[in-house]
């Protein structure tokens, strides 16, 4: 078996860790926690949900948007993908988004505002699945591929969130999820009791932005409940869907 093993790890390379992380989370990316062990607080990183911010008030750092993901892992702050014994026993939090606006943050972030960032890390599109969404063929295009994609290999940008938060049997891996929807309001608790810094705001509304319910149609909105149908009335965004789905009756009917 040992043989086999290290046959897999030669042929798949740094692949290898993908394949193990998909047989034993359900998916091929390993979560990634920041840890303050001092403090004995942890963080449940996900992804276009006000990361960068929360990293930066847990390293109480001023770093710039690109630059903290590097600095965590450094100091006293430890970045881990299982916790220990010790570390379960940790107060453990995450905070969640509306999937909708999710992936319409994802599809911008990733194709247009910072892409040349992105083709530096790990999980860039030109080589994600085989370059199956390298190109930018639209919202509505990206859309119709991104529900074609087995949940187990959706990039950590766009999975389920649900599943990256509770284990194979519905549990919360974690002791307090938020809303990036009222983040401020949710994560001043946190940050007063464990003494962390104030929340940086790296991503600051545009006004002039285009509003993200304009990205769909009745059919790609009703396509990501299906496939996000778990964080919709997992996290209550069903009234976020229903919202999105009069606004678009109402837009196609003007």
């Amino acid at each position: 078996m040992k043989n086999y093993v290290k046959i897999l790890k030669t042929v798949l390379g740094s692949n290898f860790r993908k394949l193990k992380a998909l047989v034993k989370y359900g998916n091929f990316q390993s979560r990634e926690f920041v840890v303050d062990r001092e403090k004995k607080i942890v963080y449940l990183v996900n992804s276009k949900v006000a990361c960068s911010s929360i990293k930066a008030s847990i390293c109480g750092c001023g770093a710039d948007d690109d630059s903290i993901h590097t600095i965590v892992g450094k100091g006293g702050w430890i970045r881990r993908d299982v916790l220990s014994k010790e570390e379960q026993g940790f107060f453990k939090f995450t905070f969640v988004r509306d999937p909708f606006a999710r992936l319409v943050s994802c599809y911008e972030s990733k194709y247009h505002h910072d892409k040349d960032f992105y083709k530096k890390q790990e999980f860039d599109f030109d080589h994600y699945l085989f370059g199956y969404i390298r190109r930018d063929e639209g919202f509505d295009r990206f859309i119709r591929k991104i529900v074609r994609i087995p949940n187990g290999l959706l990039e950590k940008h766009f999975l389920i969130q649900y599943d990256w938060t509770h284990d194979r049997q519905g549990r919360p891996l974690v002791d307090y999820i938020g809303k990036c929807e009222t983040l401020d309001e949710e994560y001043r608790p946190i940050q007063e009791k464990y003494g962390l810094k104030e929340l940086p705001h790296f991503n600051k509304t545009d006004k002039k932005k285009k509003n993200w319910m304009d990205y769909y149609t009745l059919e790609t909105a009703r396509l990501v409940y299906k496939k996000y149908r778990k964080d919709v009335e997992g996290f209550g965004y069903k009234d976020s869907y229903r919202r999105l789905i009069s606004y678009l009756k109402k837009k196609e009917n003007a």
